[in-house]
Formats: C-alpha cells, sequence, structure tokens
C-alpha cells in the first residue's frame, strides 16, 4: 500500500476543510444551523487528520507508542461518527424538522454515537472494530462494518428526509435548498463504492470533502439569489425562474405575473424613518409568504419597494382572488404588529401571451398595468377629498 499517497490525500482534504472552516468562521451569525454544520466540517477535518496519523505510523514514517497509536484510531472512529450526527442536526434543523426540536427524538438521534462509543471502548478488550497488534500495526475488527453503516445511515436518512421534504415543497427557494441538502450522499456514495472496489485508493475523505464543498457553494449560490432584507427571492433569481418558465412549452399559457408597489412608500419613510420603512417591507414580504404559502408560486421582491408574483391560474378571476388574499394577509399582519400608519399595496397584473417575446416586455406590461391601477387609485382619493 502506497502510505505516501494516503497521506497526501488525506492532509489535502484536511486543508481544503480547513480552508471551509475558516470562511465559515469569517461569516459566523452564530444561527444554530451555522453551529451544527461547523461542528460537522470539524469532525470531519479531524477524522482526515488521524487518517493522516495513521499513514504516517504503517508506513513506518513516524515512531509511536502503542497507546497513542490506538488513541488516534479511537479518535478516528468518533469523529467520523460525530460528523455523521452533527450532519443530521444540520439537515433537520435547515428542514425546520420537529425531529430536532423534540427532546425524545434528538436522544434517539444519538443512538448510533452511542453504540460507536461503546464499540471503540470494547476495542480495548475485545478489538470489536478494530485492534492494534504487538507489532504496532492496525488491524480491522469484526464489527468494523457496524461502524460504517452507522455514519452511512446518518447520511442516508438526511438526504431521503431533504429529498421528500423538496418534493412536497411548495416555496421555491426552500425547494432548491431541500434539493441542494438531498444530494449530500451523492459523492460519499459514490467514492465509497470505489473504495470497496479498489480498498488501496484512498477515497472516503475525497467523497466526503467534495460533499461539504458542493453544499457550502451551492447554499452560497442560494443566498446570492435571496432579498437579505425581506428573505424573499431578489431580481437575479426571477430572471432565472421567469426566463425558465417562459422557454417551457406547458401550462405556459396559464402564467400570470403580478406586479405590486408599496403604496405612499415615501410618505412612511419621511415621517417614520428608514428603519419603519424596512419593517413595512418586511410586513408585505410577509403577507405574500403567507397569502402564498400553498401554492408553488414564485415571489420575490423586484426592487425598492416593488414585489412581483408569478402563478399559474386557470382565469382572471383566480388572479384577483390572490389580489385579495394579499391584502388580507398584510391587513392581519399589520393589526398583529399595531401600525399606527396606513400600510397597503396595489396591484397589476396579465396573462402571459405570445407577444411577450422577452422578460422585459413582460414585466413591463404587468408594471403598466400596476401604475394604471395607481394612477386610479389617486384620482378615487382625490375625488373623495374634493367631496
Amino acid at each position: 500500500m502506497d502510505y505516501i499517497w494516503i497521506i497526501e490525500i488525506d492532509a489535502f482534504c484536511a486543508v481544503i476543510m480547513g480552508i471551509l472552516l475558516y470562511s465559515l468562521f469569517k461569516n459566523y451569525d452564530r444561527q444554530t444551523k451555522q453551529r451544527y454544520y461547523m461542528k460537522a466540517v470539524v469532525a470531519g477535518t479531524v477524522s482526515f487528520l488521524c487518517d493522516v496519523n495513521w499513514g504516517l505510523i504503517e508506513g513506518g514514517f513516524i515512531p509511536e507508542p502503542w497507546f497513542m497509536n490506538f488513541f488516534s484510531n479511537a479518535l478516528y472512529e468518533l469523529s467520523s461518527i460525530l460528523m455523521g450526527y452533527y450532519w443530521l442536526c444540520y439537515v433537520e434543523t435547515a428542514l425546520d424538522s420537529r425531529f430536532i426540536k423534540t427532546k425524545y427524538l434528538k436522544h434517539i438521534a444519538k443512538i448510533p454515537v452511542v453504540i460507536i462509543i461503546v464499540g471503540v471502548i470494547a476495542s480495548v478488550y475485545h478489538g470489536s472494530f478494530f485492534y492494534i497488534d504487538d507489532n504496532n500495526v492496525y488491524h480491522r475488527g469484526p464489527y468494523i462494518m457496524v461502524h460504517v453503516a452507522m455514519c452511512q445511515l446518518y447520511s442516508i436518512v438526511t438526504s431521503l428526509h431533504a429529498f421528500i421534504k423538496s418534493v412536497r415543497c411548495k416555496v421555491y427557494l426552500k425547494k432548491k435548498e431541500y434539493r441542494i441538502l438531498s444530494m449530500f450522499l451523492i459523492f460519499p456514495l459514490i467514492i465509497g463504492i470505489i473504495q470497496i472496489i479498489a480498498p488501496s485508493i484512498p477515497s472516503v475523505s475525497v467523497g466526503v470533502t467534495l460533499a461539504f464543498l458542493f453544499v457550502y457553494i451551492d447554499l452560497q449560490n442560494l443566498l446570492i439569489s435571496v432579498d437579505t432584507l425581506t428573505g424573499l427571492n431578489n431580481r437575479n433569481q426571477l430572471i432565472r425562474f421567469l426566463s425558465a418558465r417562459m422557454k417551457a412549452d406547458s401550462e405556459k399559457s396559464k402564467l400570470y405575473l403580478f406586479m405590486l408597489d408599496v403604496n405612499k412608500f415615501k410618505k412612511i419613510n419621511d415621517s417614520y424613518g428608514h428603519v419603519e420603512g424596512d419593517k413595512a417591507l418586511i410586513r408585505c414580504a410577509n403577507a405574500l409568504k403567507e397569502a402564498n404559502k400553498n401554492s408553488r408560486n414564485f415571489i420575490g421582491r423586484f426592487g425598492g419597494d416593488e414585489f412581483i408574483i408569478i402563478a399559474e391560474l386557470d382565469n382572471e378571476e383566480d388572479a384577483l382572488r390572490l389580489c385579495e388574499n394579499v391584502r388580507m394577509a398584510l391587513i392581519k399582519e399589520c393589526e398583529k404588529d399595531g401600525i399606527v400608519y396606513d400600510l397597503s399595496v396595489s396591484f397589476g397584473f396579465v396573462k402571459y401571451e405570445p407577444e411577450f417575446k422577452t422578460i422585459q416586455s413582460f414585466v413591463s406590461a404587468a408594471d403598466e398595468k400596476l401604475y394604471k391601477a395607481k394612477r386610479e387609485r389617486d384620482k378615487k382619493a382625490a375625488a373623495e377629498s374634493e367631496n
């Protein structure tokens, strides 16, 4: 076995995980979800370093006492299972699962960790998972596959749960996030198969590192698509989504685009300050989320005080009903917060027509309807004030 190759690959993976960890620390926002992700990365890094240490000993590069050799391998077993456990906690938190919120279920999730701890202790006396012989050489124990199975169990459970949630979820942004999380298993699974076929190739650390990098990069890209104030899709994501929908042949004739604008938003900013103005936008975003929570509609912030909804509807009556649902949701949001000023929105919507060759033409048509509605609203308000 080429131990130099093993040492180099594991060391390289440990460095990559270290860089990832540095990036996480630099942008640390103290969210529970992020803490779990960081703990999973730390546990993975420790397991790689233990593997490096194993390669140095087995390759005869460094002399190490029996106890330190055993401790290093025991730490590898424990850090590997902890990586799986913290990954489960991270994914379940991201999925907003009751699993992670319920104390007894969280204790059940720790059972594989307990099994591995017992197995490591048993290895001291019976070599259950591994043993170090009199020549200070590592050997696998008869129950080593229990460790492998327990580690894989966490990945399989979380990936399946994330995939099921992605299928059921109707919120576009969440759906995409869940699908990214469900793909974590792919790299370790493929690399694991390679490891079985060619045991001399040190591929497990590569698979795990690729999985963590894939999730991190894709979720960072997803964040780029999110409006930081409201948590809605931003304009970049709108362009991507609408471009894909306008190119699709099926159900395009049922596509409706809504433009929403906060009424007298400048007055709110001038009278109550920009902080309250931001809160007003957040209330509008929350109302949009509430009104569209049981649909597959795309909702986003177009810019400033403008919002957008893209929905597949059967007729204009459904479109008007959606507008009313948003209005009612916003009224409830304002009542809940007890705001003292009038917060409302105007709507303009259009159904997709073949004449809309570009995204801009589709959006502009809805925008024209919006400002027509606002002009009519202002005329009505002016007439009422004269009377």
